[in-house]
Formats: C-alpha cells, structure tokens, sequence
C-alpha cells in the first residue's frame, strides 16, 4: 500500500463512469493515498451515491448510459453546491472543453489520462475544497492529455 504523504489531503471522492475498471483503477489508487471512495456506473447511482456522502470532488465521465456527465454534474452541485467537478472523456472536443469552462468545472481531463496527473488533480480539487474557495471562482484545469 502506497504510504499518504502528509501533504495529501484525505478526502471524500465520487467515481462516475460505466466502465467498471476505471472506477476500480481510480478507487484503489485514491484509497491506497488514504481517500474515502465511493463508485458508480450510472448518472441514477451516482446521485444515490450521494446519500449521506458529503463528497468534496466527482470525478464524472461525459458519456453515461443515462446521462450525460454535464447534466449530472449540475444535478449533483444541486446537492453539493461547493463540488469540485473533473469532467473526462474519451470524446473530448473543443467545444465540450468549452463548456466545461462555461460550467466552471474544477478541470477536464482527455483520456487516457496519467493515472499521477488524475491524482494530482483530484487532490487539488480537495485542497481548493477544503480552503473555501469558490467553485466559480476558479478556473477550469485543462491538465494535459496523455501521450501513451
């Protein structure tokens, strides 16, 4: 197990995204650095997910079976309103990267992604949580796309 850095904040995190192993990936690499995780395949369990789970970032995939994670992540800002929302896709486009901006989402991020980059992200998301700042008043994260 990896050993947590006494800088890493500990925090509470949602996976969304109906690729089973992705969210398995991302659980174990945030629970080996001391995050609680929680996961879900669908836009309908991501909200149950939220039951009692006072999340401080979700990371959301854009394309769900019942949902698209632009409108899943205002649904859950409905909830959580000082979310810090990581919108990825595998269908990244100029305009979705615009609209992730327009929606003052913490970051987006192409995949495939660097799993250490996705970590250094979400970890950053927590800080800017835990700090009190805005979520609008911070700019969107465009973290680089993965060569490999």
């Amino acid at each position: 197990m990896a050993r947590k850095d006494e800088m890493t904040p500990s925090g509470h995190i949602l996976i969304v995204d109906d690729q089973e192993n992705m969210c398995w990936v991302l659980s174990k690499l945030l629970a080996d650095r001391g995050h609680l995780v929680r996961t879900a395949q669908s836009g309908a369990r991501a909200l149950k997910a939220l039951d009692g789970f006072d999340c401080q970032v979700a990371v959301v995939d854009y394309r769900l079976p019942d949902a698209d994670g632009l409108s899943l992540i205002a649904k859950m800002r409905s909830r959580l309103g000082d979310l810090r929302a990581i919108l990825m896709s595998s269908y990244g486009s100029a305009a979705l990267r615009n609209q992730a901006s327009e929606e003052h989402l913490f970051a987006y991020l192409d995949k495939p992604f660097n799993n250490d980059l996705m970590l250094e992200t979400i970890e950053a998301g927590i800080r800017a949580h835990d700090a009190g700042q805005a979520p609008a008043a911070t700019t969107t994260l465009f973290p680089r796309r993965a060569t490999t």
